[in-house]
Parts: structure tokens; sequence; C-alpha cells
């Protein structure tokens, strides 16, 4: 069917109305018709794609927004039915298409750079659709290919979107409209577009074959989506709130509010957590009134901690939208999906008054099925697990991100993580799938990726290149998936060999360039996150982080038969290893420093050592206890805590890492929802990175891990040490584990129930191993004396 399709674009014509040049074109809106005459029980299933981002209505409707996030070398569609929303008599199809110049994005702070996450290869508002309507026979009767069907075309040149302090670092995407300038109604079938232009057709959507058998590339490589539409459901607000300066309205139980003319009204909603959402908001008369919308995640304070819902000695700061009303009846949705707990409405009506509909949203995410669940008698467990699993969701899109309300960018040390407690909850691996594609697709020329992609500006944070090593050594254990892991090998050694470039006379990687970002530390402040111990020579850290990525790529290499390589990137890692203990042992300390000639020492060092296996079971005790105990030692932030979780398990001091999980656990008592970059004094609320309790719920306390690539066989070993008991089921590519464990005075009880096919051990205290039969409930008693 895209055979037949042609890319559409605006004609001069569009431009010149509104003495726009071709270079201001960012960050604006272009509109698109289609209208059908139907008769009863109509089919219709379209193919769509948009530069730069689009999103679709059928009757005033919205279908679904795209297409999915690619890059220069991937352009994708998607497929969706409209079926459903067709009518008997006249349908409309309109498309809300944004524009994203390739040439605008040069950083992060531009005003004009529209939605960072997005990547195109310019050339204007286009849209490409594909689509024959069927009637009840089956039979075509109309198309909506474009290139064939009378599709129509408006520049919307009364507004573009820009950025403002909340939206620099992704992107300006805050709308300010004015509803008496613009064809409110487009989307309706009773609007008349009789003055709307014919689009511009371009070139095809497919390449003919003529260019396809010389080698010739398109400007735009269409291709299928390779994961699913993201979900849109009907949500809402659960509370409207009251403060001393704001007064409830009644607007959720009226289903309305009037506004008299002259007068400012301000509505205070609860999401009840933090969620993604495209809202609308229906209005009716008020020509002239200003309407404000804020977003915000938590109340803030300057002077004092205070918990997130204190809104009355809290201050709203937030991404904010503003309209102006055209005093006809109008529904507004803005472009972009919103991210929010919380929601003011500012009304100030001008000499008319004002009415409002209560405000509604369509939730919007990944459709990830969180499948595995925990609880026990203590409460937090659960408390603990929804809020991470909440994290995990709403930072789940068109790809991971690192927040959704700020950046909301695929960085690589944050999707690492991402993609093991997608893992832990879910079967569904199609994000990790694409976002091992995506960095694979972003590799620059000198062997390392950039720190987050998709991104309309290339930013390079140097260390974040080893974690798409880990994350490809991990996503292996997942799978067992031998062909990806061949593919992915290429980008693997182009990234240890810059490492491999870098290492000075005394055997250890020096300045990496770029940004050697590894923790956000008050220590490391005036470096940006960057080890201090760089300004005076190599980073233990860094080094180290290094040589975990070596092993990893020689078990990778070992997996596939390249076992020259496996035991040259072992090599590598011995001797990396072997210099920082020769160099960077403190003996005095017990630990291992941060530099050769640097006396800083952080849990990171030794966690890193030992997750190397540079020291022994009772060695490791003793520097990271020391590590812990040591109020100098800089401690691992939420951020990387999974390597320091890692480390203690790896030296059997899990019970130690209830010190750990009590930041977790005290985030309920702050109001929290979802887990926040940090603590305190994180800037987003809802970030990534921070829901590790997913992993060690299900992987470290109810202790289930594929013990094989693949889950060929499962390893079960349960940590109890801070619960007394722990029940749920842990879904695997071979089904659910279903487990049941508790404590009793003088024995603990473990009951396992395998799903058919997949067979495991049980690990004693003691490291003997137990069989678990597939198919089969296994209980086993272990006495405490």
């Amino acid at each position: 069917m895209w055979k037949e399709a042609m890319w559409l674009g605006l004609p001069k014509c569009e431009l010149e109305k509104w003495n726009i040049l071709e270079g201001d074109l960012t960050g604006r809106f272009a509109y698109y018709r289609c209208e059908a005459e139907l008769p009863d029980g109509c089919e219709l299933e379209i193919h769509i794609t948009a530069n730069s981002r689009y999103r679709l209505w059928v009757n005033g409707q919205a279908v679904l927004s795209g297409p999915c996030k690619g890059d220069k070398h991937r352009y994708f569609y998607e497929t969706v039915s409209l079926t459903g929303y067709l009518t008997a008599g006249k349908n409309i199809l309109a498309v809300q298409v944004l524009y994203c110049n390739p040439d605008t994005a040069v950083g992060q702070y531009d005003e004009r750079a529209s939605i960072f996450g997005v990547v195109t290869p310019g050339g204007g508002h286009r849209l490409a659709a594909a689509g024959n309507i069927l009637n009840k026979k089956k039979e075509i009767i109309g198309t909506v290919t474009t290139g064939k069907a009378e599709w129509k075309v408006y520049l919307d040149g009364t507004f573009y979107l820009k950025s403002n302090e909340i939206t620099m670092n992704l992107g300006a995407i805050c709308e300010e409209i004015d509803f008496r300038k613009i064809p409110e109604d487009w989307k309706l079938p009773g609007y008349d577009a009789g003055e709307w232009k014919e689009p511009e057709t371009k070139e095809t959507v497919f390449i003919d074959s003529f260019s396809e058998s010389v080698g010739l590339v398109q400007r735009f490589p269409v291709k299928k989506r390779s994961i699913p539409l993201m979900i849109e459901e009907a949500d809402g607000f659960i509370e409207e709130m009251e403060t001393s300066q704001i007064h409830k309205t009644g607007i959720l139980e009226n289903e309305t509010l009037i506004v008299p003319a002259g007068e400012v009204k301000e509505i205070l909603l609860d999401a009840g957590c933090i969620k993604n959402g495209y809202p609308v908001y229906c209005f009716r008369g008020g020509k002239g009134s200003k309407v404000f919308f804020t977003y915000f995640e938590k109340f803030i304070s300057d002077t004092k901690i205070i918990k997130r819902t204190d809104a009355e000695n809290g201050k709203i700061v937030g991404l904010t939208d503003v309209i102006v009303l055209s005093g006809k009846n109008i529904c507004y949705e803005p472009f972009w999906y919103r991210t929010f707990r919380f929601l003011r409405i500012r009304i100030e009506a001008a000499t008319e008054e004002v009415e409002i509909g209560r405000p509604v949203f369509q939730k919007t995410s990944y459709p990830l099925k969180a499948e595995s669940w925990v609880k026990s008698s203590s409460k937090w467990v659960e408390e603990v697990w929804k809020m991470c699993v909440r994290t995990l969701e709403n930072c789940m899109m068109e790809t991971y991100m690192d927040c959704p309300y700020y950046e909301q960018l695929q960085f690589s040390m944050d999707t690492r993580l991402q993609m093991m407690f997608n893992y832990a909850v879910s079967t569904d691996i199609g994000l990790a799938g694409k976002a091992l594609e995506d960095y694979h697709y972003s590799m620059t020329p000198e062997g390392l990726i950039p720190g987050k992609y998709p991104s309309a500006y290339c930013q390079i944070i140097s260390t974040f290149s080893l974690h798409y090593v880990y994350m490809l050594k991990e996503y292996y254990q997942q799978t067992g998936d031998v062909r990806t892991v061949k593919k992915y090998l290429p980008d693997m050694d182009m990234i240890l060999g810059y490492y491999d470039r870098r290492i000075n006379e005394d055997g250890l990687v020096g300045r990496l360039g770029y940004w050697e970002f590894v923790d956000w530390q008050k220590e490391w402040g005036q470096s940006a996150g960057i080890p201090e111990a760089l300004a005076k020579g190599p980073s233990t850290i860094i080094n180290l982080m290094y040589g975990y990525a070596l092993k990893c790529a020689a078990d990778l290499n070992e997996a596939v038969g390249r076992t020259g390589m496996a035991e040259e990137y072992l090599n590598r890692q011995s001797n990396i290893v072997s210099n920082i203990q020769k160099l960077c042992w403190d003996k005095e300390k017990g630990m291992y420093r941060e530099g050769p000639e640097f006396a800083q020492f952080t849990q990171h060092a030794q966690a890193w050592a030992v997750l190397n296996r540079m020291v022994d079971k009772e060695c490791a005790k003793r520097i990271l206890k020391k590590a812990m105990e040591d109020e100098k030692v800089i401690k691992c932030s939420f951020s990387t805590a999974y390597e320091w979780f890692r480390a203690m398990e790896q030296a059997e001091l899990y019970a130690d890492t209830k010190a750990n999980m009590d930041r977790w656990i005290g985030l309920l008592e702050q109001g929290c929802t979802t887990c926040p970059e940090e603590p305190t004094e994180g800037r987003s609320e809802c970030h990534a990175w921070s829901a590790l309790p997913i992993y060690e719920m299900i992987c470290c306390i109810a202790g289930i891990k594929a013990e094989e690539p693949g889950w060929k066989i499962v390893r079960i070993q349960p940590n109890l040490s801070y619960l007394p008991d722990l029940q749920g089921e842990a879904v695997t590519p071979k089904g659910k584990i279903q487990f049941s464990y508790r404590k009793e005075a003088e024995f603990e009880n473990y009951r396992i129930t395998m799903p058919e096919g997949l067979n495991g051990h049980f690990v004693h205290e003691d490291g003997s191993k137990q069989v678990l039969c597939g198919g089969k409930t296994h209980e086993i008693i272990k006495n405490k004396n």
C-alpha cells in the first residue's frame, strides 16, 4: 500500500501568507485534513507517519501520536485501525504536524529547538499516509492515501513552541496559543476548510525500484515501528485541593465551573500520583480571557523540607501552557503529553464569563504489563514495590527515559538500569531491543556512543559508553540471544578500543575527554559529577568500570566463539586491576584510594573492586564495611546504588543493605508516589535509575535469577535478612515462579512452585544446591540451629 503513497508538504504560498522564512519553521504546526463521505459500516486501516511528529484525530477524537522515535537512518511509521472511529456521513481525518528543524538544535538551551528527543533529516512539515476505505462487502470505496486522496493543509503562523527555565533541558514544548487567531475547530466535520491549500506533493514514500537497485538511500528511510503503540486510557483527577490562597471550586463534583466576567479563579487538582497524560480542557465563552495551566510533580520550599503534598507551605513551580479563549466552544488539547501529579489552572476572565468543564486526560505510556509482584507482612514492601513499578512505567514511552518531566531522553546509564528492572517484572523485551538498536545507530566514528540517544543534538558522556557494554551482557543473560550479541559486538570493540587508547604510562586509563560523569556528589559539585581524582591523574572508579566492561566483553566473546578476543579482554582486565592494586591500594585505610596520588575514598571504588574480583570474600567484607562506617567515605547515590548492592551481595553482606533500603522506605513518609532522582535535593520527582528495589526484591530478596543465559535453568537463593516473610510471583521467559517464604522462631520455610519446562537450583547458605523440577511445588525447611 505504501508503494502508491507520496509525501505531502507545505506549498510556498502558506509560508508567504505568514511571511515565514524556510529556516523559521521549527516549533511550528501544520494542520492536515482529509474528508470522506461514508456509508454505515465502513472499515479503514491506515499506515501513517510525518516529519517530525504528528497527532491524529478522527472526527475530533484523538487516536494516537507518532512517529515512533528513530533517527536519520530509521524513520518509523504506525499502523492503526480507524474503523471504530468512523460514522455514517462526513468523516474527518485531522493530523497536527510539528516540525523540528535539525539545524536549530545545537545545544540544550536553544529557545527554538522544539523537542530534543526527536531526530529528523529536515525537509519541513511532511505527512504520509496509506489506507483504503472498505464497505461492508470489503469493497474499496475510497482512500486516504497521500498523493491519491484529497488532503488539504493549513500552516499555523500564529505561534511556535518555546522554552523557559523549566523546559531548558528537554526542549521547547510550552504552548502559548491565542484561539482568536487559529481555526480552533478544524478537527471536526462541521469545519469549512474551503480556503485551505492543496499540499505540495514531494517524493514517493518508498523508494522506486531503480533507485533501490543502484543503492540510493531515501531521505526518509521509512520502516515499520518495532514496538507496540503507546497506551492511551481515559483518566482524571481524584481530588480538588484547597489552601489559604486557593479555595475549592467544586469543579470535580459539579462537572463545570463558571467564572464571571472580570474575575479570577484558580483550580488546584491532584491526580493521586505522577502520571503522563494528554489533557483535554473544554471551554464555552470567555472571549479574550487568559487561562494558565501549570503542571508540576510536587510542592517545593526554598527554606525547609516539606512533604510533596504540602500545598499550604509549598510553592508551585512548573511547566505552564497559556491560552487565550476565542469566545466559541473549544476543547484545548496540548500537542505533547504532559507529566504531572498536580495541576493548577488559573482563569482570568475578560469581558464575558468563562465556563470550563471538568478537566480530564488520557493517561499514556509504553504498554508494559508488570507480571511480577511481591507482598509481605512488612507493610513497606508492597508500597515501595508499587512506587518503583510506577516509576519504571512513567519512564517508558517510545524509548526509555531518565525522567518524563524534564529531559525525556534515553541516557545509556539510566537505560541499562531500566532494562534490568524491566526484566524483573515482564518478559516484554521490545523496548530493551530497541534501546540496543538505538545506541548501535548512534555510534560515533571515534568509538563512543552519545550519552543520550535519540537526541537532536549530540552530547557525549564518555563513561556512559561502558553501560552499553553492561547492558549487552545483561541482555544476553536474559535472552540467550546470540544473534543480537553478534550484531553489536563491533560496537563493544570500538568502545573498549577507545578506552585502551587512553591508557597512560602507568598502565591506567587517564582523561577520556568529553563529560567523564560518574555520580552527582557534593564533593564533586565543582566538576559536575566527575571524580575529583581525574584532575590529578587516573580515577580508580573509571578504571574499574572499564575493567568490569572488559570482563563482560570477554564473556560475550566466549559465548559467540571468539575465544581469542575473550582471552585478550581478560588480559586487558588483569592488567588494569593489577595496576589499580599496585598504585591505589591504601594499606593504612584498608581501602582503595580514588587515584594513585589522590587520598579520597568512595563506596564506588570499593564496590567496583569487589565486582572485578580483586579481593577474596573476607577482604571484600572488610573494605565494604569500612566504606559503610567511615563518614568521610563518599557514599553511592541512588544512581550508583546498583553496583553497591551487587558488591554487598557478592561479599555476603546483603543484610547490611537495609540501611540503603531505608532511603526508599523513607520516601513513603515524604509523600512520594514515584522514586525521585535523589531522596532529598533531587530535581526530578520521577527518575528511572531510582527504581532499584524492583530488582532487589525479585532477584535478591526473593533470590530468583537466570543461572544460564536465556533462563535455561534458574537459580533461587532467597535472602530474608531484613524481612520476616515474602511472597509473590516472578515472571520468567519460561513462565511464572510462585514463591512464599517465611521465618519462624526455629526454622525458615520456603515454598516454591516452578513452571513447566523450567528446572533450577535452590542454593543453601553453605553453597550446596537442591534441584528444583519444573511443574512441581517444592517445600524447603531450613533449621536455624
